[in-house]
């Protein structure tokens, strides 16, 4: 139970089922590695009706990058993430506070 498991790619492409298991559980977080991203908005794109959901759960979704394995600009992910709009405290959480928590980094 107090296993931290975070979830890669938002869950791709079950992305509903995988916010709902961090909904419902304390210590499951979700990683927005190619979310959101043009190239997989192509194949795979987030459902918008479910942003709400996904601002409400900022405080437990962590950057990621896969950098260098992305087939597209690594400034492209975090511009991705700042057009959802969910507001400077969301994307400041998402960027950097909830990894240095994790991580018991001093700010």
């Amino acid at each position: 139970p107090q296993l931290r498991l975070i979830v890669a790619h938002m869950g791709t492409t079950e992305y509903l089922d995988f916010l709902g298991l961090a909904e419902r559980y304390a210590h499951v977080g979700l990683d927005t590695t190619m979310s959101f991203t043009d190239f997989a908005e192509l194949d795979a794109p987030y459902p918008r009706d479910a942003l709400p959901r996904v601002k409400a759960l900022g405080h437990k979704i962590f950057w990621g990058s896969d950098y260098p394995n992305i087939p597209y600009p690594y400034a492209h992910g975090i511009e991705s993430l700042m057009r959802l709009d969910l507001g400077d405290d969301w994307l400041r959480k998402v960027l950097h506070d909830n990894a240095a928590d994790l991580f018991a980094l001093s700010a």
